[in-house]
């Protein structure tokens, strides 16, 4: 692959934003139910777009629809490519991002991926107990530690904690992780649970939903067009974030994200 020139963050904000777009008119042609999440829909209820200070775009569907959505969506021929566990081995994360042909990511934190500019699609699953979702979470923040790369800039302390971690992992592989996050999430069918979980976040036991606030959507604006939200905006962002509408101190308006995205020749992306 040869990178050419580097996207700006303005550049990058409309690359997803074209990318959901895509993502939504497929969603809407197939009758597959899609939500704004994260800083995502915190963004669109408190600042009508993207949080000034953040450059992503995340997106939940609930299990069947998310599982179709990764079987069906590069039949067709756009600009942009969904890459999951089920249908890329070599991807390193347990939830699927969908790309921009033509531009790569490099993520400095971690070891590397092959994709480009992207959203994220996060899966809701059936809820069956807090012991389900905190085993899904715990293997998420495992996953996590084995893809961190240890870095020259790290404090000793960390540096330490995560040579240890990473030589207690070394017997699991990023591989048995995906599927064993996948069994314990799927236990119960999405449609059938009173209540839902983000069961790919290292969060999962917080992010537990009453099923209801995704039976149907409401609109919101996001960046001048509308999407799908949940039914209670408020109740979902409130269980994330708290005080949601509450900015943080201006010290901590400050992207989390280490990465640096380049155009690329298309022909020449894997």
């Amino acid at each position: 692959m040869h990178p050419h020139r580097s996207i700006s963050i303005e550049e990058i904000k409309k690359i997803e934003t074209d990318i959901l777009d895509e993502v939504v008119a497929f969603c809407n042609q197939n009758g597959l139910r899609y939500f704004l999440a994260y800083g995502t829909l915190l963004g669109a209820v408190r600042h009508k777009g993207f949080i000034p200070w953040d450059d992503d775009i995340d997106i939940h569907m609930p299990r069947p629809d998310y599982e179709k959505f990764i079987r069906t969506y590069n039949k067709q021929n756009n600009g942009s490519i969904v890459i999951a566990p089920e249908n890329d081995t070599k991807y390193r994360l347990p939830f699927a991002k969908v790309y921009r042909k033509g531009t790569i990511v490099k993520e400095f934190s971690f070891k590397p991926n092959t994709f480009g500019v992207f959203i994220d699609i996060f899966p809701l699953d059936g809820f069956v107990s807090n012991e389900q979702a905190h085993h899904c979470g715990q293997m998420r923040r495992y996953m996590h530690v084995k893809n961190s790369v240890i870095k020259s800039d790290m404090r000793i302390s960390r540096k330490i904690r995560l040579c240890i971690t990473k030589l207690i992992l070394l017997p699991f592989s990023l591989g048995y992780m995906i599927r064993k996050i996948k069994s314990i999430a799927t236990q119960q069918a999405y449609d059938n649970s009173e209540q839902v979980f983000s069961s790919y976040s290292r969060l999962a036991a917080k992010e537990i939903f009453p099923r209801a606030i995704f039976d149907s959507h409401k609109t919101i604006v996001f960046e001048g067009k509308e999407y799908r939200a949940p039914l209670d905006c408020d109740l979902y962002l409130r269980n994330l974030y708290g005080n949601y509408m509450a900015l943080p101190p201006e010290e901590k308006r400050i992207s989390t994200h280490n990465s640096k995205a380049w155009y690329i020749d298309p022909d020449k992306q894997a």
